[in-house]
């Protein structure tokens, strides 16, 4: 039980860490909404997305930085669903 408890909890660590950076850098990405103001929420939107592997969202990365910060969150999510099964089936 205390490792589903730690890679629930790390994967709302990942999700709040990473929107942190999207809002930060909001530049590298484009919204397709425009005329909306783009708040906390719809980066947490993203990041929830991104982590949960569905991967569709109205904000995507326009700049390679953009897209580097995406891709590392991707990495992470795929990495630790790989540990997270190899360790279960031990």
């Amino acid at each position: 039980m205390k490792i589903v408890f730690r890679t629930v909890f790390f994967h709302f660590l990942c999700i709040l860490i990473f929107a942190i950076f999207y809002y930060n850098f909001q530049g590298h990405y484009y919204h397709n909404v425009q005329e909306l103001r783009q708040t906390f929420l719809d980066y947490v939107l993203l990041s929830t997305t991104i982590q949960a592997g569905v991967g569709i969202s109205d904000i995507y990365p326009i700049t390679t930085p953009g897209r580097l910060i995406m891709i590392s969150q991707q990495l992470i999510m795929i990495m630790t669903h790989v540990f997270t099964l190899y360790f279960f089936n031990l």
